[in-house]
């Protein structure tokens, strides 16, 4: 006698981890007909206009509102600052216009009584 249980030989395996979307797409059609049909199938009309109801507004009062603010004085100093002088020699006939930056002197005399702090020029 043959034991046929154990013989057995597997031809093909179904995989169960892919699941087709063709339910969803069903499903989607179906939602969507149903849809058309509900608004092919209502019909709205207009049986009575609506109306708005009178109202009236009597008296009434703003709010009271009390606002302190800071105090702020603004002063003003007059100050003499003096204008730099330039002093300007033309190029000579036959001197070339980028030695006319050697020939520029600029006299700066600021005396002037402010509080300005400088920060180091950084080389």
């Amino acid at each position: 006698m043959t034991n046929y249980d154990n013989d057995k030989k597997v031809y093909h395996t179904e995989d169960t981890s892919r699941k087709s979307p063709m339910g969803w797409i069903i499903g989607g059609v179906a939602l969507l007909a149903l849809g058309a049909a509900v608004i092919y199938l209502t019909d709205v009309d207009l049986t009575q206009t609506a109306e708005l109801p009178e109202v009236s507004v009597e008296g009434g009062q703003m709010p009271a509102i009390d606002v302190d603010v800071a105090d702020v004085d603004l002063g003003s100093e007059e100050v003499t600052v003096s204008v730099p002088t330039i002093d300007i020699t033309p190029p000579q006939e036959g001197e070339e216009a980028d030695d006319l930056a050697d020939n520029i002197d600029v006299d700066v005399d600021v005396d002037a009584d402010l509080d300005v702090e400088m920060e180091p020029e950084q080389n």
